[in-house]
């Protein structure tokens, strides 16, 4: 019983050891490490902790690059961007295309408040409710993603 105690304690203090171990990440291709990467961000974005991340240009899968959900997207401080939401791109891969089956585009063009030809009345969010299988696609400037929290309520019972 002693030896079966010993050897379970032993195997107790030995795992905080290994959980602090370094990851040798040599041995993996580049193609392995974006994936790698991919699906740390994921997880990261679906964290309770997480609360924004900025998303530089570029064309996005929802549901690979950014997790699916309901999203208020803004332009990073500083900036002017436009964002492009469909489920088709184009033939080049680089834009989204309408899509007159499903109806699904949106082009916004979002403008931050420090950005230094602000003008009063530009838009400066917008609200996706993203489902797996659309794309993002991101120009101009960096946009911030936040989880949408909702809109003050404005009184109406």
């Amino acid at each position: 019983m002693k030896r079966i105690l010993s050897a379970v304690l032993a195997l107790l203090l030995l795992l905080p050891a290994l959980a602090l171990a370094e990851i040798d990440l040599s041995g993996l291709s580049y193609k392995e490490l974006v994936a790698l990467k991919d699906r740390i961000n994921l997880a990261m974005w679906e964290s309770e902790e997480w609360q924004r991340v900025t998303v530089p240009q570029g064309v996005y899968r929802v549901g690979e690059d950014i997790p699916a959900g309901h999203w208020t997207i803004t332009a990073a401080d500083g900036q002017y961007a436009s964002v492009s939401w469909g489920t088709k791109l184009t033939q080049s891969g680089q834009d989204v295309e309408m899509d007159w089956e499903n109806g699904i585009y949106e082009y916004e063009s979002l403008t931050s408040p420090t950005y230094e030809f602000f003008t009063e009345g530009s838009r400066t969010e917008v609200d996706f409710d993203l489902e797996i299988g659309q794309y993002i696609v991101v120009t101009y400037g960096d946009v911030l993603f936040t989880p949408y929290q909702g809109k003050p309520s404005l009184g109406f019972k």
